[in-house]
């Protein structure tokens, strides 16, 4: 199975096209950003980057999004996505394009897989065939994916690490779902800190004991601006008995959720494929938020930050720390 280090390394001189495609949408998800950041960095993002989707009746046009000339930026990223659904004669479009690709166009295609084979033709392998003599293809597929060593990999982004006994009770408690495995090392990882060390008790802790449904209503009342419902949501789970160090990590993540959720809106892409993980009524509350209110993602990242090196450090001890930290939320965000 293909990496995301493998991926990365390739993008050092961009191929002209790239496929990425596998039943792991985490994984896609993460090969989409590395690529779309590699290629858009230090140019007109705005300009230059253009989104089409398998299924619609326009995708046939992929080949000519490609051919436009890039605006005040060496390259252009031409994505294609859920190619699973494309039709023939994008599938044609696609195979001729990649006959003489343009050089200064990344053409990046997406999705669970090549679609099947049809009148006769295996038109989705053919283009992955020629891919290969001129550009790249990756395959994110759950098949030989070790979660033992997704996890350790996923906490070492957070300068964390996970221990044997943790990695069994992250699997006992979400399985060999890698988007929630991810969330779960998330959390785990803001509770320890940089350079902590995520055990099977901080797995207990911090993803089996706080309930979720009540910290999204004090991570509502946040996003709302509602200083009241705040700060009464906040005291009535510390009266409940959650530790700060635990309601920190676990803000953290929901947060993240509301940012990814926001992201998606602006760049009118399915929520999934943002890697959005909450329940259906959970996530049409939080559109209907940011729409009314969106989020300052500098304000959060900046409060979380201050609040995680006090939370070490403050004499005022962590109950103030956490209330400061959710006020402060309340104002910037």
């Amino acid at each position: 199975m293909a990496s995301i280090d493998e991926l990365q390394r390739s993008l050092s001189r961009p191929a002209p096209i790239y496929v990425c495609v596998g039943d792991e949408a985490l994984l896609v998800r993460e090969a989409v950003e590395v690529v779309r950041t590699a290629v858009l960095a230090g140019g007109l993002a705005a300009f230059n980057h253009a989104v089409l989707s398998g299924g619609e009746e326009g995708a046939a046009g992929v080949a000519e999004a490609c051919r436009q000339v890039p605006v005040m930026a060496d390259r252009r990223l031409v994505e294609l996505r859920q190619v699973q659904d494309a039709n023939a004669a994008t599938l044609d479009a696609l195979l001729e394009y990649a006959q003489a690709p343009v050089s200064s166009t990344v053409l990046l295609v997406t999705g669970i897989k090549m679609p099947a084979p049809s009148g006769g033709q295996d038109r989705g392998l053919r283009f992955v065939n020629q891919v290969k003599k001129v550009g790249q293809v990756f395959k994110f597929d759950g098949e030989g994916l070790d979660p033992g060593v997704f996890a350790r990999a996923r906490a070492r982004t957070w300068n964390a690490t996970v221990d044997t006994a943790a990695v069994r009770a992250l699997l006992e408690l979400g399985g060999e779902d890698y988007d929630t495995l991810a969330g779960n090392v998330e959390r785990c990882a803001a509770f320890v800190g940089e350079g902590g060390v995520v055990t099977a008790a901080v797995v207990q802790e911090v993803c089996a004991s706080t309930a979720e449904a009540d910290v999204w209503g004090l991570t509502d009342a946040i996003v709302a601006g509602d200083a009241d419902a705040a700060l009464a949501s906040l005291h009535h789970l510390l009266e409940d008995g959650e530790a700060p160090h635990r309601l920190m990590a676990n803000i953290a993540w929901q947060l993240r959720q509301v940012l990814l959720v926001q992201d998606a809106f602006r760049r009118q892409i399915p929520e999934r494929e943002a890697g959005v993980r909450m329940p259906p009524a959970k996530l049409r509350a939080v559109r209907s938020m940011i729409e009314r209110r969106p989020a300052s993602p500098s304000a959060m990242l900046e409060a979380l930050a201050v609040a995680a090196r006090r939370m070490n450090s403050s004499r005022a001890g962590d109950r103030r720390v956490i209330e400061a930290f959710v006020m402060g939320l309340v104002v910037r965000s």
